[in-house]
């Protein structure tokens, strides 16, 4: 069983048997060319095939779990062929190879592949977005059905989004403060991810929660064209080869048009202007020299959305325009084999937003600067250096109006004028070891330090991770780590912040136990998450670091097999988890504060995704998700202010009442019709909350609070189909 990657007479071609110490063949062996997309697995009896186009110096590297990684260095010429027969070393680990983190979910070409691309557009439910297919593993809660990451009960603020180092200030299209509807990035544009939901090292940077960082295409093996049309959407991308082995473009386009889809499944009533949605990508990659390669990414969309609204102070529409750009230059270089690794970048992020209805009509802008320089080097067999740093400048615009009470929308409200600019600069610095100092053991160790000019501190994040492996297959592993992460540029303001706001904080502590043989992969881990330090609000500062709290749980992921590796393959996931926070609770006289609840606790999180082969080229998938009702603030009596004409509402306890638990079970089914020279087909349909399940997302209330009524979901029963070409050029 093997496969490859092009056909043409001008490839060169690499072939050869992987054996183990013993003489036997290995399966299942990942053969690839680390400086390109080509890549392979070995036969029953050890055999590969592996053809690519790339000419020059290339390095062939060859892994598989229980051993040591192998590398050689090539100089492919076009048409000629080269035999190899290799050897790998039994090894418990090996340092160069291994993740030693807590909590970290990766993808990519490389053999410990959780998620790759094909299977999140593969996974039902998702709709082909990263965020929503990771929604379905441990440690993320489905507070609603956005593309929102919340991370062991904190909020979609709290994760780190990069890409290619650069980091992704708005990572959501049609935002909400639950995140988005869709994430921005396409997953095929996307040759890999590190998700981690806790106990992250050093270089991944500063957050309370959470990171996911995305690594961007490399150099094009073939020039292809993947067409898409369906219900909602059409879209296409192109790879292409400009220069063999020097030059190659990965470029993509989408427009949505959700009308027709709403109408088809009854919901078009909910909007007076349909979400749509215009997106483009282009990822150029330059090399210049076999060590040296130079990548330019850019991103840009612009979404519109329309929503009818109906709350006790207005009942009107709902008019959002949002516009994303993300421009990203990259440059790696590998001095030697045995010498540093730098990647430096430079990326500029821009967005903009603009809100109406009823009193609120408000423009938001923001830019976001950043340079990062990362360096890394293996010092000895059992040490690894990490080291970089980074500058970003950050500004957020406000211009218009915003309701003086947010309970009062209505067109005559009280409103505050604003033409408000903030800016914002940090500085930050990171080093890190990977030490290997027994035959069991793997260690991470690093510090990290932010400086953040507006609030004119420095903090000292230490972090710490041991592992111990059991066996070949097993480990376990403990972790600690400080994290903090700023207020945003505009809470710092005189009027409605504090210029004296300082840096939020949360520990970290995990302990973990994994297992993964060539078809199973099962994990546990508990941890606990202390905050100090939070943002919240207040009577005399309107905004203070009096927050404080905590989130404990336990996480568990049992997965059989990959996509197409056999008949079946799935995954379970389940979290548990308990927060507390110290909240502000508005009364009809004064602020009081209590310890709750968190806004995002969802008790138990369960997801069970399922994909087979019914028969042939027809392939079918489940995903059942289940989890406990968020909580909420009850409305329990309401006033009317003295010679106003509408009503304020009287909360009870914060976060005492709970929705009703979330259900939902989508499936899809879909034919794949493969053509010549490796190209393909694909017919797909999908049934989304099969079982009508009538989630509830929110309560409203009437004009006088008297009485309460459900919001649903706008995911009832929903249909969508589509069509896919994957073709050559």
């Amino acid at each position: 069983m093997s496969y490859c990657f092009g056909q043409s007479s001008q490839q060169a071609t690499i072939q050869g048997t992987v054996s183990g110490q013993d003489g036997k063949p290995l399966e299942f062996v990942h053969v690839y060319i680390k400086e390109g997309s080509a890549g392979t697995v070995t036969n029953n009896s050890g055999e590969f095939i592996l053809k690519t186009k790339q000419t020059g110096a290339v390095t062939l590297a060859v892994s598989l779990l229980g051993f040591r990684n192998y590398t050689e260095q090539l100089n492919l010429e076009a048409g000629e062929h080269y035999d190899r027969s290799i050897t790998l070393k039994e090894a418990l680990l090996d340092l160069g190879n291994a993740q030693i983190t807590a909590s970290a979910f990766t993808t990519g070409d490389v053999e410990s592949v959780t998620l790759s691309p094909i299977e999140v557009v593969t996974t039902p439910g998702a709709a082909a977005d990263v965020f929503r297919a990771f929604q379905t593993f441990p440690g993320v809660s489905s507070v609603n059905e956005g593309s929102g990451l919340f991370v062991r009960g904190g909020d979609v603020s709290e994760t780190k989004i990069l890409l290619d180092q650069a980091t992704v200030i708005h990572p959501y299209k049609y935002e909400t403060p639950t995140g988005g509807i869709f994430g921005t990035i396409p997953p095929f544009l996307v040759s890999g991810t590190f998700f981690s939901t806790g106990g992250f090292p050093a270089r991944y940077g500063n957050a309370l929660s959470g990171v996911l960082s995305m690594q961007s295409l490399g150099m094009p093996e073939q020039n292809t064209i993947d067409l898409n049309l369906g219900l909602a959407a059409a879209s296409a991308q192109v790879s292409t080869e400009l220069i063999p082995g020097k030059l190659g473009v990965n470029m993509s386009g989408n427009q949505s048009f959700t009308k027709t889809m709403f109408e088809l499944n009854g919901q078009a009533n909910q909007f007076h202007k349909a979400p749509s949605s215009t997106d483009f990508n282009i990822n150029a990659v330059y090399k210049p020299s076999a060590a040296s390669t130079i990548k330019a990414f850019t991103y840009l969309t612009k979404n519109q959305v329309g929503v009818t609204v109906d709350e006790p102070s207005y009942q009107g529409n709902y008019t959002g325009d949002e516009s994303n750009q993300l421009y990203n230059m990259q440059w790696s270089y590998l001095f030697d084999e045995s010498s540093w690794l730098m990647k430096n970048s430079f990326s500029l992020n821009r967005f903009s937003s603009t809100s109406a209805m009823g009193v609120l009509d408000m423009t938001e802008k923001d830019e976001t600067y950043k340079f990062r320089s990362d360096w890394e080097r293996p010092l000895s067999d059992m040490l690894k250096l990490y080291t970089g740093g980074e500058a970003v400048h950050q500004k957020n615009i406000f211009t218009g109006r915003v309701p003086q009470d947010e309970e009062i929308l209505g067109p005559d409200a009280s409103f505050y004028q604003l033409d408000e600019n903030y800016g914002s600069t940090r500085l930050a610095g990171y080093t890190e070891l990977d030490i290997q100092p027994g035959y069991r053991w793997l260690i991470n160790m690093g510090i990290r330090t932010d400086y953040y000019d507006l609030s004119e501190s420095l903090t000292a994040d230490p972090r710490l991770t041991v592992q111990y492996q059991l066996n070949k297959r097993t480990n376990v592993r403990v972790s600690t780590g400080l994290y903090h992460q700023y207020p945003q540029p505009y809470q710092f303001n005189t009027q409605t912040g504090n210029p004296e706001l300082g840096p939020q904080q949360a520990v970290h502590y995990i302990l973990g136990f994994e297992h993964e043989n060539d078809l199973l992969h099962f994990r546990a881990e508990a941890y606990y998450k202390d905050y100090d330090q939070l943002v919240i609000e207040d009577e005399e500062r309107q905004l203070t670091n009096r927050g404080y709290g905590d989130a404990r749980g336990v996480d568990l992921f049992l997965r059989y097999s990959r996509f197409l590796q056999s008949r079946f393959n799935g995954w379970i996931s389940y979290s548990f988890l308990q927060s507390e926070r110290y909240q502000p609770r508005q009364t009809e006289s004064s602020m009081v504060f209590e310890s709750t609840l968190s806004d995002f606790d969802i008790t138990h999180n369960l997801n069970v995704v399922g994909k087979f082969r019914i028969v042939d080229m027809i392939y079918g998938g489940l995903n059942y998700q289940y989890a406990t009702g968020r909580p909420f603030t009850p409305v329990v009596d309401a006033y009317q202010p003295s010679g106003q004409n509408y009503y304020l509402p009287v909360e009870g306890p914060v976060n005492s009442k709970r929705l009703p638990d979330f259900h939902r079970l989508d499936l899809n089914l879909s034919y794949y019709l493969p053509l010549p020279k490796q190209q393909s087909i694909t017919f797909y349909v999908s049934v989304s909350n099969v079982l009508n399940y009538k989630n509830i997302n929110d309560y409203t209330y009437n004009n006088d609070y008297s009485n309460r009524s459900p919001v649903y979901s706008n995911y009832n029963r929903f249909f969508y189909a589509g069509v896919t070409a994957n073709l050559n050029l």
